[in-house]
């Protein structure tokens, strides 16, 4: 080797070690940065043609590189976005049943039925005493009033589920803008030989903000530009979007993409993210919680006119101050009937009654009790078929704290699942600041070796010089 390639080797050593440190110092500087990648050179060789053998003339750097593991940040994300949206669809279930309630608590609906089942008992033994009449109004009342702020919360946890709806559904449209501006940018800049590795660190950071909101599928093009689709093959961006265009819209309550409901069919449209709980909030779990409220407002109600002289007139219970008209959102109008407010004798004598029975009369108060322990037909979502009031009352607010119970463990499930794989991910992709100071280490040592070769060539140069003079 002569003493010019070996200072052409050593120069390249140089420069090639000053751009190792700073790709070091740029991953250092970035290592709690969210999203970012770490990033490595590609080396080879510079070669010249020599007798026999090439000779070696140093060094040189090929490209910066990104290296991802696609699978991995697929199934992260995967796994992310089912986790946010059981999340949702868990706080969602949570809010109402914490006014719900056990069926044990004094809140409850089924707890308020019970309480009324009793006063009218305590009722039977002292027909004649006021105390025991204004209890029995006193619990109807309550049993109302708790069936009214059930109905109100359900309505109310399905209101907030439709807004943050419409707030994921911005999220996902302003981000898949600001994605196709990168897609741009990426391309442009790598076909101009560039790197491009922040830009394509934004692009994952918004590409995972997405798949939180909704399930997502995504694949790069030769250009480096990225489309996405929905985990069923909706797309969502396969070109430049123009400035206000809009993937996903809100139609009332159906999310729709390309002209299709994604929501009519969530299982295999959407599958996950926030998204997902939300349209499961709002069309599924909230609609079956007010049906079985009403289906049980509509048993109360029938079951006490149906227990007066005369049932096409309002008993106990109406429908907001009328005779049953019709079960749906009937949760909400049923109120116990004026006539007893004012004239508490007509839960001893019938609330239809035109003047109070003899002291000491039972009978009506009879009837009223058989009220409880008649079967009835019921036909809400995942309630029984036929049971007593008060059964179909357990088991309805059972059946909430099960919705409930199901969806936390569920969601715990898919966090644990989430964090291992985003560990992993973090892992793989991320810096590892100890690696990344052991680098710095064989940088240092490779940059005094060059410098070495350097410093030697030069005193080899000026023995010649001193020679030649």
């Amino acid at each position: 080797m002569s003493v010019q390639l070996a200072l052409t080797a050593a120069l390249s050593g140089l420069r090639t070690t000053q751009q190792q440190a700073a790709m070091v110092s740029h991953n250092l500087a970035n290592a709690t940065t969210a999203g970012y990648v770490r990033r490595d050179l590609d080396l080879s060789a510079i070669t010249t043609a020599g007798r026999g053998a090439p000779n070696g003339a140093g060094v040189r750097v090929d490209a910066v590189a990104r290296k991802v593991d696609e699978l991995l940040i697929r199934d992260a994300r995967f796994e992310t976005s089912r986790y946010s949206g059981q999340e949702a669809r868990a706080s969602a279930l949570a809010d109402y049943a914490l006014v719900l309630g056990q069926p044990q608590d004094e809140k409850s609906v089924s707890s308020q039925l019970s309480k009324l089942q009793q006063a009218f008992s305590r009722l039977h033994d002292m027909p004649n005493d006021d105390a025991a009449r204004n209890a029995v109004v006193s619990q109807a009342t309550a049993l109302a009033g708790g069936l009214n702020r059930a109905a109100e919360a359900a309505q109310t946890v399905q209101d907030d589920a439709r807004g943050r709806l419409q707030t994921s559904v911005d999220v996902v449209n302003t981000s898949l803008q600001r994605i196709s501006d990168l897609n741009g940018k990426i391309a442009t800049l790598e076909a101009r030989g560039g790197d491009a590795g922040d830009l394509r660190d934004q692009r994952d950071r918004l590409l995972d903000q997405v798949s939180q909101e909704i399930g997502i599928r995504t694949y790069s093009r030769e250009d480096g530009q990225v489309v996405v689709m929905t985990r069923n093959g909706q797309t969502l961006l396969d070109h430049p979007l123009a400035p206000g265009e809009s993937p996903l819209t809100l139609l009332g309550d159906e999310v729709m993409a390309n002209g299709v409901a994604l929501s009519a069919n969530p299982d295999s449209e959407i599958q996950s993210g926030r998204i997902m709980g939300y349209v499961q909030t709002v069309k599924q779990d909230m609609p079956r919680a007010m049906a079985q409220l009403d289906e049980l407002a509509a048993g109360l109600v029938q079951a006490f006119q149906g227990a007066e002289a005369d049932p096409t007139q309002p008993g106990l219970f109406t429908d907001a101050g009328a005779a049953y008209g019709a079960t749906a959102g009937l949760a909400s109008r049923i109120a116990v009937n004026d006539a007893v407010r004012t004239e508490s004798w007509r839960v001893q004598s019938g609330v239809q009654a035109a003047a109070p029975l003899q002291a000491g009369d039972q009978t009506q108060i009879e009837t009223f009790q058989a009220v409880f322990t008649g079967t009835r037909s019921f036909a809400a979502t995942d309630m029984p078929a036929n049971a007593t009031l008060g059964s179909y009352a357990t088991a309805m607010v059972s059946a909430q704290q099960g919705y409930r119970t199901g969806a936390e463990s569920e969601m715990n499930a898919r966090k644990i699942s989430a964090d291992t794989l985003e560990t992993a991910r973090i892992n793989r992709d991320g810096v590892n600041i100890d690696d990344e100071m052991q680098k710095l280490l064989l940088i240092e040592q490779s940059y005094g070796a060059s410098a070495q070769v350097v410093q030697v060539a030069g005193r080899m140069i000026d023995i010649l010089l001193q020679i030649k003079g």
